[in-house]
């Protein structure tokens, strides 16, 4: 799913309706937003606060930079707008669909950070939730890419060893070198990255999922 896009689509409609943010540019708000979003899904994912912990947490830490102190309350009036928004601009990237189609014969998998609830819904509301034998998402274990135990988990619900899976994510580190480090072949989606990725690096790099069935093939 385009994350990004969809982001960036609901923070300019979420900065349009606070009057908060008008005292800064859009950009320095949605810089605030980014930084304070991945600070505290860190320590979500960490197990440090809870998922609605790390929505409130993140709201009134980009209003602290606003120079406001708003209440719980108000946070999570504020997230549900964003989160509304946010919802409604879930979309698949282009390469996703003719992937997927591309690979029958392979058994598919999910294996995601995040909430169990969310991250079940885009699968769903994509369409693309029937593709998969198997889904996996760190808020039902407990614990998070790139810990093991998520990876393996994985595996077990397969019935296939680490040499016998391929792993495609787009986060270098929690993605590929998480998944290499239990044992399974990975590849790294770098997509806008993928010049740079081109260096020097420790496991294969695509920029389209498109590439996808043809590196798998050659791993074979």
């Amino acid at each position: 799913m385009d994350h990004h896009s969809a982001q960036q689509a609901a923070l300019a409609r979420l900065y349009e309706t606070l009057e908060e943010t008008q005292r800064v540019p859009f950009d320095e708000f949605a810089a605030a937003w980014h930084r304070e979003a991945e600070r505290y899904m860190e320590q979500y994912l960490a197990g440090e606060i809870t998922f609605v912990q790390q929505r409130l947490l993140r709201v009134r830490a980009v209003f602290d930079c606003l120079g406001e102190d708003v209440s719980d309350e108000k946070a999570m009036r504020v997230f549900q707008t964003y989160l509304a928004e946010y919802e409604g601009g879930w979309k698949l990237y282009d390469d996703v669909l003719p992937c997927l189609e591309s690979m029958g014969g392979y058994t598919l998998a999910v294996l995601s950070n995040g909430d169990s609830g969310q991250q079940r819904r885009k699968l769903e509301k994509m369409g693309i939730a029937p593709y998969f034998s198997s889904v996996v998402i760190s808020g039902d274990l407990g614990v998070s890419k790139p810990h093991p135990g998520i990876f393996e988990r994985s595996l077990q619900e397969l019935g296939v060893s680490a040499r016998e899976a391929v792993y495609v994510g787009d986060h270098l580190e929690s993605d590929a070198l998480g998944a290499e480090g239990v044992g399974m072949r990975a590849i790294w989606l770098a997509r806008e990255r993928y010049e740079d990725a081109l260096e020097a690096l420790p496991v294969p790099a695509i920029e389209s999922l498109l590439q996808v069935k043809g590196i798998v093939a050659a791993m074979e």
